[in-house]
């Protein structure tokens, strides 16, 4: 969840109120629930609509906001030529959410000048009522926040990787996904919002019905009639011919003793990933916590995608065959990608369960990657996905996350006399050290490492008054 920083000499807004469920329960934590779909003819068709009409709402606003960037940009270029100082012409166009939403209504209502007008006379578009509106207006706000990180990357005001201009989404080539807003005030009664169970297999979505859902629901029903969850939205996506539903919401804490375990290992706990092994976690004592095997889907389902590309390479483009051998490879991909997050899952909850601090390094996996002869074997291990969940997980247990530096150099250091090994390359899995004559295990070494990194002291330089701050920035 994002949090709201206050200008620097501003006065700080007021906190913001907690979702307070029907039965009275603070709920502050973000939680989402994803299940897969059964729905029938009619809903699949419904489905791939909704997809749609998301797709042609993003292409209509980046369409509108090229086009005025282009004319805007050819005017400048008229101006610079001629010698004129000034501004364009032409107006420029508000990106926010807001004007999207409004713009988008009005043009699909027939209400502005240049909506469309079919042969029978009528303004707008004639298909807009067989559909959820929160289709249009979910997809305005993701249209409104992708022009925002573009337009703060080209200020340079965007961390990570810098983007360009949204691309326009066509079918056959995007993920078909879309979002439904729970229309449903704090406090609201579960069986008084749009999207509830209504049995324990269905669940209700608007302009849909109940859709069969596979799986059991019991936990996430006894939490909404609890008032312990509370559905902002569910976000619907098809992967691999299969539609999965995300119900994404705020939830209650949990429970004292789920947060306080008094079985937990009292010492701060180093925990190094790889690809050999997923993870290993040793204290700074030496004493193994938990180790589990590498992630290896991947590399073990290589024969099965490979004979599953070769029949797909062999089919004519367009055909029912080639469709089908599309399925097939999905499937498959599909498998190895929830088989790989199920063992992350398990190592995470292990570790949060039975740890106080846990110290992980801050690896730079993006540019591992890019190492075209480790680049499969890094992305099969999981590496990026299980500090996330880490992270979040250790949020929600009450467990505290330090985070080592990136240049920290937990595998070349010996954790018996600390001396640091220059030659140690990825393929010695063995650490044996020629000063003190210590051999071990490569993944062990670096977790005791990690236990034992302790933090920078803080900077004596006090920190600026927020109002001088203010004044020297207006000097």
């Amino acid at each position: 969840m994002s949090h709201l920083v206050p200008k620097l000499g501003a006065v700080a807004s007021r906190p913001t109120i907690p979702t307070l469920s029907h039965t009275g329960q603070v709920l502050s934590r973000a939680v989402t629930f994803q299940f897969a779909l059964d729905p029938n003819a009619q809903q699949r068709i419904l489905l791939a609509k909704c997809a749609g009409a998301r797709r042609f709402t993003v292409n209509h606003h980046l369409a509108r906001v090229k086009a005025n960037l282009d004319a805007r940009s050819a005017e400048r270029e008229v101006l610079s030529t001629s010698g004129e100082s000034g501004e364009p012409s032409t107006p420029s166009l508000s990106w926010s959410g807001f004007s999207f939403i409004n713009e988008f209504n009005a043009w699909k209502n027939g209400e502005s000048e240049d909506s469309l007008v079919s042969e029978d006379g009528i303004r707008g578009l004639t298909w807009r009522h067989d559909l959820p509106g929160d289709v249009f207006e979910c997809a305005s706000v993701d249209a409104a926040r992708a022009l925002e990180n573009f337009s703060a990357s080209r200020r340079g005001k965007r961390s990570g990787t810098p983007v360009g201009f949204p691309r326009f989404q066509a079918k056959g080539k995007m993920t078909p996904s879309f979002r439904l807003r729970n229309r449903a005030t704090s406090g609201t009664a579960p069986s008084c919002q749009p999207i509830r169970f209504s049995d324990p297999a269905h669940l209700r979505l608007p302009k849909f019905g109940p859709v069969k859902v596979f799986g059991p629901t019991r936990k996430v029903r006894r939490m909404i009639d609890a008032g312990r969850f509370h559905i902002y939205s569910a976000t619907l996506t098809q992967r691999a011919g299969r539609w999965i539903v995300s119900l994404t919401g705020v939830a209650a804490e949990l429970h004292q003793t789920e947060r306080s375990r008094t079985n937990r290992h009292a010492v701060p706990v180093g925990v190094d990933r790889g690809i050999i092994s997923l993870c290993v976690a040793a204290d700074a004592n030496g004493v193994l916590t938990q180790s589990f095997e590498g992630v290896t889907t991947l590399k073990q389902a290589l024969g099965t995608l490979k004979a599953a590309n070769q029949a797909l390479a062999r089919t004519t483009p367009g055909s029912k065959s080639r469709q089908r051998a599309r399925a097939r490879l999905a499937k498959t991909h599909r498998k190895v990608a929830n088989t790989r997050r199920h063992l992350v899952h398990q190592a995470s909850k292990a570790l949060v369960d039975r740890c106080q601090v846990l110290v992980i390094e801050d690896l730079n996996v993006a540019g591992m990657v890019r190492n075209r002869h480790l680049a499969r074997s890094i992305s099969d291990a999981a590496m990026g996905e299980l500090s996330r969940q880490l992270l979040y997980k250790a949020k929600w247990h009450g467990v505290e996350v330090r985070i080592a530096d990136r240049f920290f150099p937990s595998s070349k250091t010996c954790s018996g006399c600390g001396e640091v090994r220059s030659d140690l390359d990825l393929s010695t899995r063995t650490y044996s050290c020629q000063a003190c004559g210590l051999v071990l295990d490569r993944d062990l070494n670096a977790a005791i490492n990690l236990a034992r990194w302790q933090p920078r002291e803080p900077s004596p330089v006090k920190p600026l008054d927020p109002t001088r701050a203010a004044l020297l920035s207006t000097a």
